[in-house]
C-alpha cells in the first residue's frame, strides 16, 4: 500500500481512508469506477483517543485502544488489494506533546504515517465529502448556499459555500468528548448541561463572525454529518416512530424536548435511549448540549443529515487530483 499521489489510479483500483478522530476511528475502502467510485467496506469503532489528553499528552490507555483498532483495520485491509491508504488525524493529535512516537507506532502497524491535518483542511474535506454527495441529486441547485457542520469528539467543523465549492471553513474547539469537562465526575445536572450549552454557543458565535452573512441568502441550507449529529437524529427518529410518525433530520422543537429530558438523568453514563448506541451513551448529553447551542446560534428550525463526511472527502480529494475524469460525487453502492 502506498500513500499520497505516488501511483497512477485506474478503474478497479482500491483506495482506503482512515479517519483517526478524537472519539471514533473510521475506515472506508472504495473502488474506482468509470463514473466515480463505490463504497466496498466501512468500519467504525469508538476509541476515544483524546480521552484524558487535556493535559497535553495522549494517555497510554488511549494509545493502546487506538493501536488495537488499527491492527483490526489492517486485517480488513488485507482482504483487498489496496493501491493507496490515506490516514489522517484531526483534533485528536493537534498540539499533543507525545504525538510523534504515537505516529511512529501507527506507521509500524499500517506502513503509513498519519497526516495531522489542520482544522481548516478538515473542514474542507468534510465539505467536499458531503457536498459531492449532494451533486448526485439532480434536483439540487449547485449555486445554493450551504453550511456543512461536523460535530466530532474534539472539534466542530463549520464550512460554508455553494454546493460545488467551499468558500470558508473553520474548526472550533467544541466536541462531545472535550465537553465532558462540564460534567464533573460524570454528574448530569441541568446547570451543568446549560453551562456546556452556553460555552459552546459562545465559541460558535465567535467562529461564525468570520463567515459571510449566510443566513441572509435565499434558499441557504444547513447539512450535518458525523457521529454526534447522526446519534441525535437516530434517537429522535426512534421517538417519532413510537408516536406513529415519520420523518428525518433534526428539528428544533424535538431537540429542545430531548435536551430537557436528557437533563433528568443523574450521570452521563446512565443516559439510555432507544436508537442510541451503547458506546455513545456517556458522550450523548454533551453532544445534545452542543447541537442545541448550534441550532440557537444559527437560528435554524431544522437540519438535514448526510451519511458522508471526512473519509468520503479524502477519497473525493484524491480522485479529483488523480488524473482521472469521472462524475464528482462517486456513486456509493
Amino acid at each position: 500500500m502506498k500513500r499520497g499521489n505516488s501511483v497512477n489510479l485506474t478503474v478497479g483500483s482500491y483506495l482506503a481512508a482512515i479517519d483517526m478522530g478524537s472519539n471514533s476511528f473510521h475506515l472506508l475502502i472504495a473502488q474506482v469506477q468509470g463514473n466515480g467510485w463505490r463504497t466496498v467496506c466501512t468500519e467504525e469503532r469508538k476509541v476515544q483517543l483524546a480521552a484524558g489528553s487535556e493535559v497535553g499528552c495522549l494517555q497510554l490507555e488511549a494509545q493502546q485502544r487506538a493501536l488495537l483498532c488499527l491492527h483490526d483495520y489492517k486485517k480488513v485491509l488485507a482482504k483487498y488489494h489496496i493501491t493507496e491508504l490515506h490516514v489522517v488525524a484531526t483534533a485528536s493529535l493537534r498540539g499533543v506533546g507525545n504525538a510523534a512516537p504515537f505516529l511512529s507506532a501507527v506507521e509500524d502497524v499500517l506502513g503509513v504515517r498519519p497526516n495531522i491535518i489542520s482544522g481548516e483542511s478538515e473542514a474542507e474535506l468534510v465539505y467536499l465529502g458531503v457536498s459531492a454527495g449532494l451533486l448526485l441529486s439532480s434536483d439540487k441547485d449547485v449555486q445554493k448556499g450551504c453550511l456543512v457542520v461536523d460535530i466530532g469528539g474534539g472539534s466542530t467543523e463549520l464550512a460554508w459555500g455553494s454546493v460545488v465549492q467551499m468558500h470558508r471553513g473553520v474548526s472550533v474547539d467544541v466536541g462531545c468528548l472535550r465537553y465532558l469537562r462540564y460534567f464533573p465526575n460524570g454528574e448530569l445536572q441541568q446547570e451543568y448541561f446549560m453551562a456546556a450549552r452556553d460555552a459552546a454557543a459562545k465559541m460558535f458565535e465567535h467562529a461564525l463572525a468570520e463567515f459571510p452573512a449566510w443566513g441572509t441568502e435565499s434558499q441557504c441550507s444547513v447539512m450535518g454529518c458525523s457521529g454526534t449529529l447522526l446519534a441525535v437524529e437516530q434517537v429522535l427518529l426512534a421517538k417519532t416512530r413510537e408516536a406513529g410518525k415519520v420523518g428525518g433530520g433534526i428539528h428544533l422543537h424535538d431537540l429542545r424536548a430531548l435536551a430537557e429530558n436528557v437533563s433528568l438523568f443523574s450521570t452521563v453514563d446512565e443516559v439510555r435511549y432507544q436508537g442510541l448506541a451503547e458506546d455513545r451513551r456517556s458522550i450523548f448529553a454533551s453532544g445534545v448540549a452542543i447541537v442545541l447551542a448550534l441550532f440557537e446560534v444559527l437560528n435554524i428550525d431544522s437540519m438535514q443529515l448526510s451519511q458522508r463526511g471526512l473519509r468520503e472527502g479524502i477519497i473525493e480529494n484524491r480522485l479529483a487530483n488523480g488524473g482521472l475524469t469521472f462524475q464528482q460525487g462517486g456513486q456509493q453502492q
